[in-house]
């Protein structure tokens, strides 16, 4: 090892050299100051440097070796015939990497060497093994914190300083509340008393409150740091921003709702057709209202499966609209007087603004209400009684203005035949 001495008693710096020489090592040179010895080694970079406690000059040995080691890192190994507990206490809180009380033999000094030598690697390897970890943290895309065991922030990545609005500089020392605050998404909740996980075995996504009010949405996993002994030294904890990702998610699944709703409805226009195709040929093979009736009634309950559907009929003999088929409850249960509407073009009514009180619909009923007419050569003969507890159920306006179109044409293919109450 290249050595440095630092000794202001030449009878001593001269046989440590030559011992120093005798056991394997080379001196690159011997100093009387402390401030003698920074120079030295800031332009020799020595392997080692023996320093003695006591010096001339304004600085000593002990804060010699502290400027040396933060400096430069090149170990120190005190030399000092002062053995009592302020002389230990002071080098001690300079960490020397050894400790010989003069007078000491070769063999102590060859020990104290390796030992330093040892010890310095040892560091040298720790070091680098923590700046290769501080790389890692820094550079990958997860957000990182971790906290002592009083759950005071250490270290923040730039990631998780970016995400909470903050600077690493600023979280240190603080505690991890301050800037890390969790709640379920759903419930508001604080995100400890959730303890779902997701198909992969990850809590499921919280939202992070950051400091400056921002809501993300994170998917996060904590890991306690244990010591050799099991006792808690902190924990880390990982974090993602997945706000982007869950709104791609919820979009998708939109998609898939949409998508079905569409394959739905494509599904319930085909089963309409197909209806309104069967329809078309019973009311063209009719041969009597009563067949007619049967068709409408049929095609209606197929069709408008949620709705309750009265078809009436007017019988100029007794002046009433009768009720001859239904679907579902009946609106209609015995002949009725022409209501005031009874004649006009097709209409609806809803919920919102029903001022209209109609003979063919019992009064009280909140919902979609439907009033159709049927006709025969033009004239209106009858009509389709509609109702649905839900008067924003559409669609099933013009499903039903269909329907009632086809019941007219069937009506007017029974051209010389009565259509009885």
């Amino acid at each position: 090892m290249r050595v440095l001495i630092v000794e202001d008693e030449l009878i001593i710096a001269q046989d440590l050299s030559q011992t120093l020489r005798r056991i394997g090592h080379s001196v690159l040179d011997v100093v009387t100051s402390g401030e003698a010895a920074l120079i030295t080694v800031a332009r020799q970079q020595p392997d080692l440097v023996l320093m003695d406690i006591r010096l001339s000059g304004a600085m000593d040995g002990i804060e010699a070796a502290r400027q040396i080691y933060s400096r430069w890192g090149v170990p120190v190994v005190f030399l000092t015939a002062h053995a009592d507990d302020q002389t230990v206490r002071e080098a001690l809180l300079a960490e020397p990497w050894a400790y010989l009380l003069k007078p000491f033999d070769e063999r102590e000094l060859e020990v104290a060497i390796a030992v330093a030598a040892y010890k310095h690697r040892l560091e040298c390897r720790l070091q680098a093994s923590e700046r290769h970890l501080r790389t890692t943290l820094t550079s990958i895309g997860d957000g990182v914190i971790v906290t002592d065991p009083q759950s005071r922030i250490t270290f923040v990545n730039p990631v998780a300083a970016r995400l909470l609005g903050i600077t690493p500089e600023e979280a240190i020392g603080w505690p991890l509340s301050r800037f890390y605050t969790l709640i379920a998404t759903n419930t508001g909740l604080p995100a400890d008393s959730v303890t779902a996980t997701t198909d992969n075995g990850l809590p499921p996504p919280v939202t992070l409150l950051t400091k400056n009010g921002n809501r993300l949405l994170v998917e996060h996993t904590v890991a306690q740091i244990s010591g050799d002994d099991g006792a808690n030294e902190g924990v880390v904890i990982v974090f993602r921003d997945v706000s982007e990702r869950q709104r791609v998610i919820n979009q998708l699944q939109d998609a898939k709702r949409q998508l079905h709703t569409f394959q739905s409805i494509l599904e319930q226009r085909e089963k309409a057709m197909v209806t309104l195709g069967t329809l078309a040929h019973a009311l063209g093979e009719a041969r009597s209202p009563q067949e007619v009736y049967t068709a409408i009634i049929n095609a209606g309950a197929t069709l408008l499966p949620g709705h309750r559907g009265t078809l009436l009929i007017y019988n100029p003999t007794t002046d009433l609209v009768h009720p001859v088929g239904h679907w579902g409850e009946p609106l209609v249960h015995r002949p009725v007087p022409r209501c005031s509407c009874w004649g006009e073009r097709r209409w609806a009514l809803s919920l919102a603004g029903d001022s209209h009180v109609c003979h063919f619909i019992p009064h009280g009923l909140l919902g979609e209400r439907m009033c159709l007419p049927i006709r025969q050569h033009g004239n209106v003969i009858g009509l389709l009684s509609l109702y649905h507890p839900d008067p924003v159920n559409g669609g099933s306006y013009q499903t039903a203005a269909v329907l009632a179109e086809l019941a007219s044409l069937g009506f007017s293919a029974l051209t010389e035949q009565s259509l009885p109450g």
